[in-house]
């Protein structure tokens, strides 16, 4: 007794420690709220729980005692086994290893529901169910007890007396089967039923609390409630086909299934049908765990009593279904068991199965058979252990169904009756439309289950019942429409016009209907130039088309009966004369920068720049470019460049693929007396912008050097002395091909006369480009047996011309 009460003073002392160092007051761990912990948390609790050599069930029921409730303390248990280590694998009330196995072994002993159990999905049927880690077969304490719960030594019963008189009492079976209770002596109650143990321990109260017998409106009255406060532990033996055999401390209100999923289950040599319980030299009705799957019959699922042995046998037969089932997998048959019962395992056939011929796969001792089984004739066929059955899908195909499509209202597949007519389907089908082509309709047929044919007919003819058709299976009728039958009429429309377009072609459509039908004319559209490219039919080959000069008005109401054809293509010219303004710009070191409009088709750079005000004084001359746009034109011809040297050159690459074009100006030669509309002085175009950079200072090196950097100008180097200034040539430079790029967009290349080479002048702002060298490819094989056979070929024939 001294030692019980040491051993609660330590496990508050704990207790508090814990509390103190997780910042938690432990006279408020009744309101503690387990879901608010953190993992790390729960794991420093257990961890210095083990320290001090506690149990799980020990840290119950100090919790308890602090006033935690029980739904707490079994959340604080689950947190613990979730940990995911050997070590949280703890022994508690319910699933329970014995303690003389060492923690480091509990996993060879069996599971606790907390294993990852991420194993690959089994074929065989009931085998992943004890796999699956969301599943816990641990018996829930917080239910009322059995009815057929027999008490036994260990269980710990709890007698609550109140009305009149009030007490309570806790006690424990002991081995001798009886609790003791306080002046009334030994009451036996080992083997019981928890009624008949309340009923008896009842009747043995009265003695000392009178008022038990008295009737219910009594003032005298005592009540008492018998109850089940915990529970006792079996141990119970499992062997043969079990994951993890051995003996297992289970909570007394376990059954059969308890135990096996303690165990892992059966393995796949095991059996899941007929699971043996031997109580006492007795063998208690086997336990189907089929059964319990597919029926939720828990025939031999008793609750576990002390030394029981669950004995798991190998299996006698294992059929394998596959095909159209809903359950395809393993299963297990019992002796004397037939395809029916096999059905029923697997949940029946699907939808689209084929019944009338099960393929039943069997080996017959030397080498293997295949038997074909009618399920409604011989539902009662037996099976042997390692047949393989597969069901087949029925035939994709129809009975009795045609179809028909094309120009008709309500298109679709449509069942074939009885001497079904051609006439009667469209009718079905709400009859054809107004653009069907009445000229010709088809159905294609199959023929012998492969093959088709195709059956004209005139839909006219159908439809006036001057001739009919029947229809067969599978019959898919085809109506065409007029506009599938010839090429898609449509007119065009360009020029002075708002909406430019091409159209359907539409009956009786005017010159002004399609005009009005495209925006309506744009400003600067000439009204009486409109022309109209018609398609002819010239038999002579002279002609290719046929145009047509016409008028109207600015409103549209000209009374002029012309209806435009299929093909035709109307122009709307513009008036003579007409141009919109077009606009440039001068950016840069000019005294006005910015927009201005050309005002005659010669102007050019020098008139810009007098509309600029001129050059400012920090202008650089030999800068200036001309930015101009590129069009389509000018885009296909720098792509077609690329293809033949930006391909080899990634610098030619970058230079060439914009969409800008910088033109060098030379404004020295445009200044000078005689520059004004001289060559150097170009004629501006629209979108055109010169730009006037301010004075350069620095020259850039790209390319195959190797440090590509900027340097300060200094006019007396000299273009290699600038290379050198980059660190050199790297050794894929192509110095042949080396070329500048001056700040007005000019460009110089080196020239080459046999071994030497000039270098083009450098200029402030100018660009040293160095080019990619392409590497060498060595001669093949081939081609060097092709030129000593070329070479020999000609030797032979100089030869013989000698000769």
């Amino acid at each position: 007794m001294k030692y019980l009460k040491s051993l609660i003073i330590v496990a508050f002392l704990f207790v508090s420690q814990f509390m103190i160092a997780q910042g938690i007051d432990a006279s408020q761990l009744s309101k503690i709220n387990v879901d608010d912990l953190s993992d790390a948390q729960i794991e420093s609790y257990w961890n210095r729980a083990k320290e001090q050599g506690y149990s799980i069930s020990q840290l119950e029921v100090i919790a308890a005692s602090k006033g935690m409730s029980a739904t707490q303390i079994s959340k604080l248990k689950q947190r613990i086994n979730s940990l995911g280590t050997s070590s949280s694998i703890i022994q508690n009330s319910n699933v329970s290893i014995e303690t003389t196995v060492p923690v480091s072994d509990l996993e060879k002993f069996g599971l606790t529901g907390g294993e990852d159990k991420n194993v690959e999905k089994s074929l065989l049927f009931g085998y992943d169910f004890f796999s699956n880690p969301n599943i816990s077969f641990t018996p829930n304490l917080n239910v009322a007890t059995p009815a057929s719960y027999q008490i036994g030594p260990g269980d710990e019963l709890m007698i609550d007396i109140w009305g009149a008189a009030e007490n309570t009492y806790k006690k424990v079976v002991g081995k001798d089967g009886a609790i003791r209770i306080e002046s009334i002596g030994p009451v036996y109650v080992s083997g019981l039923s928890i009624d008949k143990a309340k009923a008896k321990i009842t009747s043995y109260l009265k003695r000392i609390y009178s008022g038990i017998s008295a009737s219910n409106g009594s003032y005298n009255k005592v009540y008492a409630e018998i109850s089940l406060a915990n529970v006792r532990t079996v141990q119970v033996n499992i062997i043969g086909e079990v994951k993890v055999p051995g003996t297992y401390s289970l909570s007394a209100l376990s059954s059969v299934l308890n135990a096996l999923y303690a165990a892992g289950g059966p393995t796949e040599n095991g059996t899941f049908r007929e699971i043996k319980i031997v109580r006492s030299g007795q063998t208690l009705p086997n336990f189907d765990i089929y059964k319990y799957l597919i029926q939720g019959d828990e025939e031999g699922n008793v609750l576990l009593r002390d030394q029981d042995i669950i004995i798991v046998q190998p299996y006698v037969s294992k059929i394998k279904v596959e095909g159209s089932v809903k359950r395809p997998g393993v299963f297990e048959l019992k002796k004397g068991e037939t395809i029916s019962d096999l059905v029923s395992y697997f949940s029946g056939f699907t939808s689209n199965a084929y019944k009338n011929r099960i393929i039943v796969e069997r080996v017959n001792g030397t080498q293997k058979e295949i038997s074909e089984v009618v399920f409604k004739e011989t539902p009662n066929f037996l099976l042997n252990d390692g047949d393989k059955i597969t069901i087949g899908r029925i035939v994709n195909r129809f009975e009795n169904r045609v179809s028909i499509g094309g120009a008709i209202y309500r298109p679709g597949y449509f069942e074939l009756t009885k001497d079904l007519k051609l006439s009667a389907l469209i009718n079905k089908a709400e009859g054809v439309k107004e653009n069907a082509f009445t000229g010709r309709g088809i159905i294609y047929r199959t023929i012998d289950d492969v093959n088709q044919e195709m059956v004209s007919f005139s839909v006219k003819d159908i439809l006036s019942k001057a001739s009919d058709l029947n229809l067969k299976r599978e019959d898919s009728v085809h109506i065409f429409k007029n506009e599938n039958l010839k090429e898609e009429y449509t007119l065009s429309i360009d020029g002075a016009v708002n909406n430019p377009q091409t159209i359907p072609f539409i009956e009786k459509m005017q010159i002004e209907d399609f005009i009005a039908v495209s925006g309506g004319f744009t400003e600067g559209a000439d009204v009486n130039v409109i022309d109209i490219s018609r398609r002819i039919n010239d038999d002579r080959f002279e002609t290719i088309s046929k145009n047509i000069s016409k008028s109207t008005t600015k409103k549209l109401n000209s009374k002029d009966d012309f209806y435009l054809e299929p093909f035709d293509k109307v122009s709307v010219r513009y008036l003579k004369g007409y141009t919109k303004q077009r606009n440039v710009s001068v950016k840069g070191e000019v005294i006005y920068p910015g927009a201005y409009s050309i005002g005659n088709k010669d102007e050019r750079v020098s008139d810009l720049l007098e509309k600029a005000g001129g050059l400012s004084p920090y202008a650089y001359i030999k800068g200036a470019t001309l930015i101009r746009k590129t069009n389509k034109l000018i885009e296909k011809e720098q792509l077609n460049l690329l293809n033949e040297i930006g391909a080899k050159d990634s610098l030619v690459e970058q230079e060439v693929h914009k969409k800008e074009l910088s033109i060098g100006v030379d404004l020295k030669e445009i200044m000078n007396a005689k520059g004004k509309k001289s060559k150097y002085d170009l004629i501006l175009e629209e979108g055109d912008v010169l730009f006037i950079p301010t004075e350069k200072q620095t020259v850039e090196v790209r390319g195959e050097v190797l440090a590509p950097t900027i340097i300060r100008f200094d006019k007396k180097q000299s273009f290699k002395e600038y290379i050198n200034g980059s660190g050199g040539f790297s050794e894929s430079a192509k110095k042949s091909k080396t070329y500048v790029v001056y700040a007005n967009g000019d460009v110089k290349s080196t020239r080459n006369f046999l071994f030497f080479k000039s270098y083009p002048k450098i200029e402030p702002g100018a660009v040293i480009l160095v080019p990619h060298k392409a590497a060498k490819r060595g001669t093949s094989i081939q081609e060097i047996i092709g030129i000593s056979t070329a070479l020999g070929t000609l030797g032979l024939l100089i030869n013989s011309f000698n000769n």
